[in-house]
């Protein structure tokens, strides 16, 4: 209501903000703003299959804080397990190095065994108020009602989700055979006995929560997830911002 001229009636945006409402295009000379990396430092970001998670985590994060600080716009980068890690933490700058501190910070940084990541949603207390651009750095392997509120809390600002995924996790299984496989954040072991149905029920399960994801983040009006797979492809998600956008 504040530029009710229906010729610049966005109806795609009209449908991704929450609360609902009719938005319309206005043009402005672009501002500097603020880019937080949110990331997701819980047990599961251990695994190491044919990637190191740590090591995706810590390479996507110095991209967005190098690409960040060459168009004058201020970087940080917030971490969270069960709580917000202040030793991860950088408030927002746009001085060089950004992005080789915030690549050794993460590198260096423990990822300690069994733990969660309650922390997500309490990460907007460390943020400016003033609408930000979030990478949600993780892999994804979260409860429902946690991720709900983690999205939830972010919804006024303009959130990337970047799910981090390895295809021995769920592709690059054996037909046939015994595994011993592992619950990274509750701790337990157990052994299962793989066979093709089996394998087809997990992948078939994976592309089941690729779908989950785009509706769940449609659904709190954050932006498509963008998929990562063993390795890191700056130019893919390059390409992914400008489709969405």
């Amino acid at each position: 209501m504040d530029n009710p001229d229906p010729r610049r009636l966005d109806l795609r945006a009209s449908l991704r903000v929450i609360p609902r409402r009719y938005v319309v295009r206005s043009f402005f000379e672009r501002g500097a703003i603020v880019v937080y990396a949110l990331l997701d430092v819980s047990a599961s970001m251990r695994f190491a299959g044919n990637a190191e998670k740590k090591r995706l985590l810590a390479d996507i994060t110095a991209a967005i804080a190098w690409s960040s600080t060459r168009h004058g716009d201020a970087f940080s980068l917030l971490a969270c397990d069960d709580a917000v890690r202040q030793d991860l933490f950088i408030p927002p700058s746009g001085r060089r190095g950004l992005a080789q501190e915030s690549h050794k910070k993460i590198l260096s940084a423990e990822i300690r065994p069994q733990s969660g990541a309650k922390g997500l949603p309490c990460a907007i207390e460390q943020m400016r108020p003033s609408r930000s651009l979030v990478f949600l750095i993780s892999d994804f392997h979260l409860d429902e009602a946690l991720l709900n509120s983690t999205l939830a809390s972010f919804s006024t600002h303009d959130v990337v989700p970047l799910v981090l995924w390895d295809s021995s996790e769920y592709r690059d299984l054996p037909d046939w055979g015994w595994a011993r496989v592992r619950d990274m954040e509750g701790g337990g072991d157990r052994s299962i006995f793989l066979r093709r149905s089996l394998k087809r029920e997990i992948e078939q399960r994976y592309l089941a929560r690729r779908n989950e994801l785009k509706t769940l983040c449609r659904k709190f009006g954050a932006r498509a997830p963008f998929f990562i797979e063993d390795k890191f492809d700056a130019g893919l998600l390059t390409r992914h911002l400008l489709e969405a956008g």
